[in-house]
């Protein structure tokens, strides 16, 4: 860990136990040298969606998506909403207006994560598994009226 983040070792110590005191973090055992890997706990959940939802409006792609698209709403569902979501997910977006041709690299990269996007006229068009996935999201702009 040192090499990988250029802190030394009583500091990553430290940091490492304070992580392991908060519960955000558990040992991991299961390898040659003892490890950590994330808690999943209901206070991790909660930081680590929060974490994404600030990541999302400090990048300004939401803001830029509801410029673009002028959309009833946008939903953050899947797994990032969940706050289950790792580097190797990537973050879903509902967006409910006519499909645009957005150009997502710029944020892609700001959120190092793989963008997708759904998008539907009228919700009312959407499949009924679909409509209770999205109802499991978080709505970041607009308003989510299914019926």
């Amino acid at each position: 860990m040192v090499r990988q983040t250029a802190i030394s070792l009583p500091s990553v110590r430290n940091h490492v136990q304070a992580l392991l005191n908060l519960r955000l973090i558990k040992h991991d055992n299961r390898g040659l040298y003892r490890g950590y890997k994330s808690s999943l706990t209901a206070n991790y959940k909660l930081l680590k969606k929060n974490d994404l939802l600030l990541r999302l409006e400090e990048s300004a792609f939401i803001n830029d998506l509801e410029e673009l698209c002028t959309p009833n709403c946008i939903i953050l569902y899947g797994s990032g909403a969940e706050g289950l979501d790792d580097e190797r997910g990537d973050v879903d977006l509902f967006i409910e207006s006519k499909e645009q041709n957005i150009n997502i690299s710029k944020y892609e990269k700001l959120l190092k994560r793989k963008i997708s996007l759904s998008f539907a006229r009228d919700i009312t068009n959407v499949d009924n598994d679909f409509i209770n996935t999205l109802a499991n999201g978080i709505v970041l702009r607009g308003f989510f009226k299914v019926k």
